[in-house]
């Protein structure tokens, strides 16, 4: 889907391990990455990455250059789907505020990828279509690096 639109960046491979329901290792494989100039403007194509870790061994395949710090809110900066017409969407960013920039793009991988990339501050995923399988390798990820996954109202996602 992705791809045939064109947003070839978007386009991931997921492959997760969960222990007793946590996910506790996982891979992102990104076969057309793009690296992005620190203020998202600009890309250049850069050779395909593997982004890997999990509990214990923290997260590899992201490096300096994929990575930027982050900016100072505001802008607060939410990745949203693209493609979701839920809604809900409209008052979440209200309520997050008119600083909260809204990053739209695609991809469950993709979403968490911008994360650990330091692009966006969260993810905000509305659907009730999204299955543990599609965020298990991107969770086992963001827990290494000390991030979290939850639901609407702050509990673990599970």
């Amino acid at each position: 889907n992705e791809y045939a639109n064109g947003a070839r960046e978007c386009v991931t491979c997921l492959y997760g391990v969960a222990y007793r329901g946590r996910p506790i290792a996982g891979v992102i494989g990104q076969p057309f990455p793009e690296i992005l100039s620190d203020d998202d403007t600009t890309a250049a194509t850069a050779a395909p990455r593997i982004v890997w870790g999990g509990s214990g061994v923290g997260v590899h395949g992201i490096n300096e250059a994929q990575q930027t710090s982050l900016p100072k809110p505001p802008p607060f900066r939410a990745a949203i789907n693209r493609n979701l017409r839920d809604p809900r969407q409209e008052p979440v960013m209200e309520r997050l505020g008119p600083a909260t920039e809204e990053v739209k793009i695609s991809a469950t991988g993709y979403h968490f990828l911008k994360i650990l990339e330091r692009r966006v501050h969260v993810q905000i995923m509305l659907r009730r279509a999204s299955k543990k399988w599609d965020s298990c390798a991107g969770e086992a990820l963001l827990t290494a690096a000390g991030g979290f996954v939850g639901d609407s109202v702050g509990r673990r996602y599970v």
